[in-house]
């Protein structure tokens, strides 16, 4: 039995899917794993929001809901969402990296530009440094 040949473009088609799952691989080192700073940060940061915008007495979050995602890739994060679109895109993400090995924390989305972006900058600013309290 004769073996298929491949004409050139067929070659080459094949070449460039077996080169693309190559490069497409999921590949992370030791090293870029996020710390368990950024872990420790992530957690405590999420029991503030559940306290201070999600409680029962919150009322600045009452449209939206959060979701903790502790092992994104690149570190932890957690979303913020409309609550009557849990799977709508993010109004904001706080994402928790560690360069240099000291948590770092990278905020974006609509509310991040919004009247309420003070308070999350004061928020979470506050949460960074230790404290739990609401105000």
């Amino acid at each position: 039995m004769r073996s298929p040949r491949l004409c050139r473009s067929h070659r080459t088609v094949l070449a460039a899917i077996c080169l693309a799952g190559l490069t497409a691989a999921p590949w992370t080192s030791a090293s870029a794993q996020p710390s368990q700073a950024a872990y420790a940060l992530s957690t405590r940061l999420t029991a503030a929001m559940e306290q201070c915008w999600f409680g029962p007495n919150a009322t600045d979050f009452a449209g939206y809901v959060y979701s903790s995602e502790p092992n994104a890739a690149g570190g932890p994060r957690i979303l913020i969402v409309p609550k009557d679109a849990p799977t709508a895109l993010p109004v904001l993400v706080i994402e928790i990296t560690t360069p240099g090995g000291s948590p770092h924390l990278n905020v974006y989305g609509p509310l991040a530009g919004s009247a309420q972006a003070t308070r999350v900058a004061a928020d979470l600013r506050r949460w960074m440094g230790g404290s739990a309290s609401c105000q």
